[in-house]
């Protein structure tokens, strides 16, 4: 029986939060749409393919929860930062591709910094290394680009460590964290 819940339900929740943000993101709950979210629903998570590595377990929500709030104030600031940036002299900026040595090792931990890093405005992720050792980040603005590679580090990757309990990568593990 559970072998074959699992073979049409694999994702569970990935399957629920599919058909709740397909409701939500057409504001509607005619049957149509509902059964439309229920095929979405049931179609998208076999297609990902099995698990590569076990989920990642939020440890203490707690610092999950400080560092959502901590990543929609930087966010606002940042818009204020960027906006001031861009309508002042183009010739002003001063942007760098930076490369970020990575200390967390698990793809969602790498993802959530990569995105962390891209929705903070004047940041952009740009590319994660093959071997998953750093990450390449395009900045809009920096004077000093090794300060801000351990700003982001500091800032979100030290968190998103704790929240997740995660041993830091040691070859690269920065001084600063």
């Amino acid at each position: 029986m559970t072998t074959v819940v699992h073979k049409i339900l694999p994702r569970p929740i990935l399957t629920a939060i599919l058909i709740v943000l397909w409701l939500l993101l057409n504001n509607s709950l005619s049957a149509g749409q509902i059964f439309l979210a229920i095929i979405i629903g049931l179609l998208i998570p076999p297609l990902l393919g099995p698990r590569s590595q076990s989920p990642l377990i939020v440890k203490r929500p707690v610092a999950l929860m400080a560092y959502v709030l901590l990543v929609f104030h930087d966010i606002i600031k940042a818009n204020f930062i960027v906006a001031r940036q861009v309508l002042g002299r183009n010739s002003a900026l001063k942007s760098h591709f930076l490369i970020v040595p990575l200390a967390v090792t698990h793809p969602t931990a790498i993802s959530l910094f990569a995105s962390t890093i891209t929705l903070t405005p004047g940041t952009v992720s740009c590319e994660i290394a093959p071997d998953h050792s750093h990450l390449i980040v395009h900045a809009l603005h920096t004077d000093d680009p090794d300060g801000e590679i351990a700003g982001m580090k500091q800032r979100y990757e030290r968190r998103i460590r704790d929240i997740f309990d995660e041993s830091p990568r040691a070859a690269i593990e920065d001084n600063n964290t």
